[in-house]
C-alpha cells in the first residue's frame, strides 16, 4: 500500500501480482537526429549531443515546436550529489506571483512539453524511466484485475485535488484547489495523462475514503510500472524531450553528481492556451 510522508508526499509500492499487465507499458526513446520529425512519430526522443549551453534549450522548443509555441519557462538546473529513487510523474507546478498588481505565473500546472539537457551524467545509477501513458490507460482499461480496471473508472470519471495533500506549500503556491481529472481531453483534443505525488478526494467530497483508496492504489500502479519498465542513460550534452501530456518519466537512485537543465514550455494544444 501506498505511503504517505509527514510533509504530503505520497510514495507507491510494488504490486508483484501487477507485473505483467503493466510490463508493457514502459518504453526506451528513440534516438534522432531530427527532433521535429522524432517527435511527431514518437512523442519523446533524445538527441545525442546536442549542446553544452543550457541556452540551447530556447533554440530546441523553437525547432520542436515552431509556431505552435506559446511560452517558455526559465531554465531551471536540478540534480545535485546522491540523490534517491524519483518516481513516475509528469511535470508542472502552480507558482504564482504578484508584479505591480497583476499575477504572473512562473510556472504552469499545464506545461505540455518537457525539454532536458544533460548537464554531467552521474558515477552510478541514475537511469532514466518513460512510461506512455496512453499505453497505461489502456492496460488498466482492459486488465483481467477487477482493482485495475477500477482504476481506470477513477482516473477518467473522477477530479481530484491535484496537490491537495501537500501540508506547507512554498510561498507563491495558491492556496485555492486545483481540481482536475487525472486523465482528460484539452479543447484542441488533446488527452494529458498525470501523476501528481500529493493528488487527494476534491475538498469535501462525500466518497472521501474510496478515492483516497482509488488514489493510493494509482500510487501503486505507478510504482509497479516503473519496476517494470526498461531503463536508458543520458549523458553529457544528450537532449531529451517529451510529450508531458502523454509520457511519466522518473530515474533510478544515482551515486555521486549528476546535473540535468530543464525547460517546460505551453503549445497551443495545452490546457487554457490560445491558438492565435
Amino acid at each position: 500500500m501506498a505511503v504517505t510522508s509527514a510533509s504530503g508526499r505520497r510514495s507507491g509500492e510494488v504490486r508483484p501480482e501487477w507485473k505483467e499487465t503493466l510490463g508493457a507499458v514502459g518504453v526506451v526513446p528513440p534516438v534522432v537526429t531530427d527532433l521535429r520529425a522524432g517527435l511527431a512519430e514518437a512523442g519523446a526522443v533524445i538527441v545525442p549531443g546536442y549542446a553544452t549551453d543550457p541556452e540551447r534549450l530556447v533554440d530546441a522548443a523553437a525547432t520542436a515546436l515552431g509556431g505552435g509555441l506559446r511560452e517558455l519557462f526559465g531554465i531551471r538546473a536540478q540534480g545535485g550529489t546522491d540523490a534517491p529513487i524519483l518516481g513516475l510523474h509528469s511535470d508542472g507546478a502552480n507558482v504564482v506571483v504578484d508584479v505591480h498588481g497583476h499575477p504572473v505565473r512562473l510556472r504552469d500546472p499545464d506545461e505540455d512539453w518537457l525539454l532536458m539537457l544533460c548537464g554531467r551524467a552521474a558515477d552510478s545509477g541514475g537511469d532514466s524511466v518513460l512510461v506512455d501513458g496512453y499505453a497505461l490507460v489502456e492496460a488498466l482499461r482492459t486488465a483481467a484485475e477487477p482493482e485495475l480496471r477500477e482504476v481506470h473508472e477513477f482516473l477518467v470519471g473522477t477530479d481530484v485535488d491535484f496537490f491537495g495533500s501537500w501540508v506547507q506549500p512554498a510561498r507563491g503556491v495558491p492556496a485555492t484547489p486545483l481540481v482536475r481529472r487525472m486523465v482528460e481531453y484539452t479543447r484542441a483534443g488533446r488527452r494529458a495523462v498525470r501523476a501528481s505525488d500529493y493528488a487527494a478526494p476534491v475538498p469535501r467530497s462525500p466518497y472521501w475514503d474510496t478515492e483516497l483508496a482509488l488514489i493510493e492504489r494509482y500510487a501503486d500502479v505507478l510504482a509497479t510500472a516503473m519496476e517494470v519498465a526498461p531503463r536508458f542513460r543520458l549523458d553529457a550534452g544528450d537532449l531529451f524531450v517529451l510529450d508531458n501530456y502523454r509520457f511519466l518519466h522518473g530515474r533510478d537512485a544515482y551515486r555521486g553528481e549528476r546535473t540535468l537543465h530543464v525547460l517546460t514550455v505551453r503549445s497551443v494544444g495545452a490546457f487554457g492556451a490560445r491558438a492565435w
